[in-house]
């Protein structure tokens, strides 16, 4: 896989600009995470169960991480060495580099996961039937608040400024595709945008420069038909591409393309033309003898594509592939391998990190749509920001006149991939990786 190096160009003390080569720190994919929901039974005793497994990408070793005493997984976020599992009836909180919980909550109908700075947002579906939305403390998943006034079932959100935009599809009942917009600020419905019938099913959603991109999957009645929309968050208007063939899950996004099911294989969608790009990336890999793409997600480190297939009868495999379609390599999984999530690292060595490790800096939202924004303790303040790629270009660089405890960093204009964010403070520089949706 590629290794790529990160030799930066730093702003010193009072504004001078010198040329100072700091050793290579490169991003990493330490694993994979998938969840495995195990086969569906209807009665007691359920001997069945969600496993999670991690697999190196460098080793090819699969490891099983541990189990859920639940029947399916619905998602994984991951920040950090921690992942959060949204599995039926539980959210449960893991820290990677263990395997061991660190927290646990029941909670019902789960839907997605979404982290905006030091909160869980989840969003739900059937089984419930009011609070589509809720808010939860990171530290112990504890309720912050439950989000009134959504209509009906929700999928996947992107932050923009200090809002949320969700999706809202009503389930397989939904006659409509909407997006929601949650203020982050008290947690509360700004406003509902109605996609209207042409965007029925919508449930994933990716941000691209000034364009919210939704996924809407084709509906059960109609399976030869989907659509995907868009929406300016400049002009705020909006466009329902239609497209005639049978669309599913969101995979990701790497650059402009926007990889989705199409035709129960793989596709991807041009963002800047609102068009299909590749009607094949990844081919049909058997429906017609009830084998199917489960969950996929993009390696934007190493242009990678992971895609979970199976029968949700027997075990099954991820495959991995270039981005362009080249197959790479495979690995086994469990039974519907229903959620798929990278998790990226830095290598110890590298940009030397001289804040204390005591010093809590915190970012967020991360993956970043629009603005990032910084915060520190008390006890330190900021200097200077800078942003940059992951060969060593500075593309953001920003003096904190005020030395302000927190900074906001502009990332509408970043192509989506990882960046690092080199913070200088009166007590040190710390770096940390983030992720441009």
């Amino acid at each position: 896989m590629k290794k790529r190096t990160f030799n930066a160009f730093i702003l010193l003390l009072a504004g001078i600009v010198a040329p100072v080569i700091l050793t290579g720190q490169t991003p990493y994919v330490k694993q994979i995470i998938t969840t495995n929901s195990g086969r569906f039974e209807y009665t007691p005793p359920y001997q069945d169960f969600v496993t999670f497994q991690s697999y190196n990408p460098v080793s090819g070793a699969v490891n099983m991480m541990g189990d859920i005493l639940t029947q399916s997984s619905q998602d994984i976020c991951i920040r950090g060495n921690t992942a959060y599992i949204a599995a039926q009836d539980s959210i449960i909180k893991i820290n990677l580099n263990t395997g061991q919980r660190m927290a646990a909550v029941a909670d019902s109908g789960l839907s997605r996961l979404f982290l905006f700075g030091d909160k869980l947002v989840v969003s739900k579906q059937y089984e419930v039937y009011t609070f589509f939305a809720e808010a939860l403390d990171t530290a112990d998943l504890s309720l912050v608040t439950s989000i009134a006034g959504l209509p009906g079932d929700c999928g996947n959100m992107v932050a923009a400024g200090d809002s949320l935009y969700l999706t809202v599809n009503g389930g397989w009942m939904g006659t409509e595709g909407k997006i929601a917009v949650i203020s982050a600020s008290d947690w509360t419905l700004a406003r509902l945008i109605n996609f209207g019938p042409d965007a029925i099913g919508m449930l994933g959603i990716y941000r691209y420069n000034n364009l919210l991109v939704t996924i809407n999957k084709s509906p059960y009645m109609s399976p030869d038909v989907g659509s995907i929309s868009t929406y300016n968050l400049d002009d705020h208007t909006f466009t329902n591409t239609i497209i005639n063939k049978n669309v599913g899950l969101g995979i990701g996004v790497d650059g402009h393309l926007l990889y989705f099911g199409l035709d129960y294989g793989i596709g991807s969608f041009n963002m800047e033309t609102l068009q299909v790009e590749d009607t094949v990336v990844i081919p049909d890999p058997g429906s017609a003898l009830f084998k199917y793409i489960i969950s996929g997600t993009v390696d934007s480190v190493n242009n990678l594509l992971y895609v979970n297939t199976g029968d949700y009868a027997t075990p099954g495999l991820c495959q991995v592939s270039t981005l362009s379609g080249d197959s790479v390599t495979s690995f086994a999984t469990g039974i519907s391998s229903d959620a798929i999530a990278v998790d990226y690292r830095l290598t110890p060595a590298g940009i030397e990190n001289k804040a204390p490790e005591t010093l809590s800096l915190k970012i967020y939202p991360d993956p970043v749509s629009d603005i990032l924004f910084i915060s520190l303790p008390e006890k330190a303040d900021i200097r200077s920001v800078q942003v940059s790629d992951i060969s060593g270009r500075i593309l953001i660089s920003q003096d904190s006149g005020s030395h302000g405890k927190i900074s906001s960093i502009p990332c509408r204009g970043l192509p989506s991939g990882m960046y690092y964010l080199i913070v200088e403070t009166t007590v040190g520089k710390t770096v940390r990786p983030f992720v441009k949706q």
